[in-house]
């Protein structure tokens, strides 16, 4: 699951407008997905709030994943209503068993032309729409398309109207992204690409010398002053990256090996709530690319919890892919997870972030008294 929180402020006013915003919610255009958006106030006018996509499921696995997706993260954002879009080719439709079948948005001011049979996954719509029914939340609207392009036909489930999508390039949240930088991948592999090793060779140089700097830094583990000179050349490395001052190899490596310390690292999760935030993002996003195995588990962490205080669920999402292929067991991995799944959003998180950073920092001046 990915979701996001951007904090934008967007008119849509149609259910084209609805589709063609969904890869710049999600951060990459979306393919076999079920997406998910939250409503708050209305019923004239509603903001948007999660925004979540999962895999189209196996018609076996239907009504187990609109339980979770309701129960969980839909049902935690306490939503007024909620809008579906359902992202799938024709003939991709699964053969599924007929027993089993038992942001601003307003309404449009015109409808456009009429269709005349159910779209796709009726069926799984249908089980959504009763999940949601026993949870008194609204399905406000939902809607199928093949996919997320300029021109690309969409309908309605339940009402029989259908249009064109505009072109997703040029809708509104796509200017108000492009002015802050952001980038709307077209694919989540892309996205995923985006942070995957640089290549083999720099992993495995970098693998070799961290070896031997974890068996020259050992031997002073946990004594006090090694662990404020680790805190200190992490945030040293932030201020040089937020100046644009360029880090050597032997700068990155030495913060990998500082956040090796737990203590450090909990303390480095903490800059995600200050100034520094986006300077400290940059610096994990290079060193998630250069780490080798074991090392780019807590760097990916690091950038997972950045990414998605900011909003970013999918960039956090595929940051937490890096940390359970390496680590599974990852104590700040599985924390992050947890909290995606069950819908629990970015300021709620950030005080669990806080805490953490806190109770580092009290730890290291405790060892140094």
């Amino acid at each position: 699951m990915g979701s996001t929180a951007k904090q934008r402020t967007v008119r849509l006013s149609a259910p084209a407008e609805y589709l063609a915003a969904i890869p710049h919610l999600l951060g990459f255009y979306p393919t076999d997905s079920l997406v998910l958006t939250t409503l708050h106030g209305g019923p004239e006018t509603a903001k948007l709030g999660m925004t979540a996509r999962v895999d189209l499921p196996e018609p076996n696995r239907r009504r187990e994943l609109v339980a979770e997706l309701v129960r969980g993260p839909v049902s935690h954002d306490a939503p007024d209503g909620l809008l579906v879009a359902v992202v799938a080719a024709p003939d991709a439709e699964t053969a599924e068993s007929e027993s089993d079948s038992s942001a601003s948005v307003r309404p449009p001011e015109t409808h456009p032309e009429p269709a005349t049979a159910d779209p796709p996954r009726s069926e799984l719509v249908e089980s959504l729409r009763r999940e949601l029914r026993t949870a008194d939340i609204p399905l406000v609207r939902a809607l199928w398309t093949p996919g997320i392009r300029s021109g690309g036909i969409w309908r309605c489930y339940g009402e029989q109207w259908e249009g064109t999508v505009p072109d997703p390039r040029s809708s509104p949240l796509a200017a108000e992204l492009a002015v802050s930088g952001a980038i709307t991948f077209s694919s989540r592999e892309e996205l995923a690409a985006s942070i995957a090793p640089e290549s083999p060779e720099t992993t495995a140089r970098w693998s070799a010398r961290l070896n031997l700097m974890q068996d020259e830094a050992e031997p002073h583990r946990g004594d006090a002053t090694m662990c404020a000179a680790d805190a200190e050349a992490v945030f040293a490395a932030i201020r040089r990256t937020a100046r644009g001052s360029p880090l050597t190899e032997e700068d990155l490596l030495r913060v990998l090996v500082a956040l090796s310390d737990y203590r450090v690292r909990d303390l480095a999760m903490g800059i995600a709530l200050t100034v520094w935030s986006r300077a400290a993002e940059q610096l994990w996003f290079v060193l998630v690319r250069k780490a080798p195995d074991p090392e780019v588990a807590d760097v990916a962490a690091l950038l997972a919890f950045s990414a998605y205080l900011r909003g970013d669920g999918a960039l956090a999402s595929v940051a937490l892919d890096r940390v359970e292929r390496t680590r599974p067991a990852h104590r700040l991995g599985e924390l992050l997870r947890r909290a995606l799944d069950s819908g629990i959003g970015p300021e709620e998180l950030a005080v669990v972030v806080r805490d953490t950073a806190v109770d580092a920092r009290l730890m290291i001046e405790q060892d140094e008294t």
